[in-house]
């Protein structure tokens, strides 16, 4: 008899998705780490991008916008460059006050998991490379699924 699981299914998505770019400020949901540079504040939204914020007053941040960089976890900036995790890839990104974001180079990353990778300590559906990149997981019930996240 099959047995059901609390599992993850792949959200597959076309390549734009995949797009490191500046969008509208977005709410803070799923926040990791924190990173303070000049007058910014840096705070990740795990694996979709980085939410920027004009911290000159602290006890006000205004937020500038969204930087998509999906698969985004770590981040680190110096010396005006901005270096982050996307997609299987180490991202360097001009920040030019972050109103004009430009790509100066990527180096892949070692052992990347086709896109997103899902949450652990979950079973979720098997990756199929030929439906796309996965660019984020649903929760759902799944009968036997055949992979689990460690």
């Amino acid at each position: 008899m099959a047995q059901s699981y609390e599992a993850y299914v792949p959200v597959y998505g076309e390549a734009t998705a995949s797009e490191i770019a500046m969008t509208s400020p977005q709410s803070i949901n799923d926040p990791g780490k924190i990173y303070v540079y000049g007058n910014y504040l840096l705070v990740n939204e795990k694996n979709k991008g980085i939410h920027i914020f004009d911290n000159a007053d602290p006890a006000a941040p205004v937020s500038v916008g969204f930087l998509q960089v999906l698969g985004n976890h770590d981040m680190a900036i110096k010396d005006g460059v901005l270096y982050a995790d996307h997609l299987g890839n180490l991202v360097a990104l001009t920040t030019n006050d972050f109103t004009n974001i430009q790509e100066k180079g990527r180096l892949p990353l070692r052992n990347w998991e086709l896109g997103v990778p899902p949450p652990s300590g979950f079973r979720f559906e098997c990756v199929d490379p030929d439906k796309g990149l996965v660019i984020g997981w649903k929760k759902t019930q799944l009968k036997n699924p055949s992979c689990y996240a460690y």
